[in-house]
């Protein structure tokens, strides 16, 4: 796994990256979206916007259409990864 300098990975998130849920496409795209979500989250690619809810705390980002990042905010504009998933997964 490459290094990352803003984003911190939970052991949920790992597990699904790497378990095999998900296809190699689908891990190459979830790579690229970290890479821009570590160095532009802004990138309108990722679509990052702020759940609401029960989830309020945390923000989602998209590796693809069908592909989410789900992370929070942590201090010094760091991102705790939570889970990646298929969208409304």
């Amino acid at each position: 796994m490459p290094s990352y300098a803003t984003l911190v990975f939970s052991d949920e998130f790992l597990d699904l990256l790497i378990g095999g849920a998900f296809t190699r496409a689908e891990q190459r795209r979830f790579l690229r979206a970290l890479r821009l979500l570590d160095t532009d989250e802004r990138h309108p690619s990722l679509r990052v916007h702020q759940l609401q809810g029960d989830l309020a705390d945390q923000w989602s980002a998209s590796a693809s259409d069908s592909l989410r990042i789900t992370f929070r905010r942590l201090p010094n504009g760091r991102k705790e990864l939570l889970r990646c998933s298929h969208h409304y997964a």
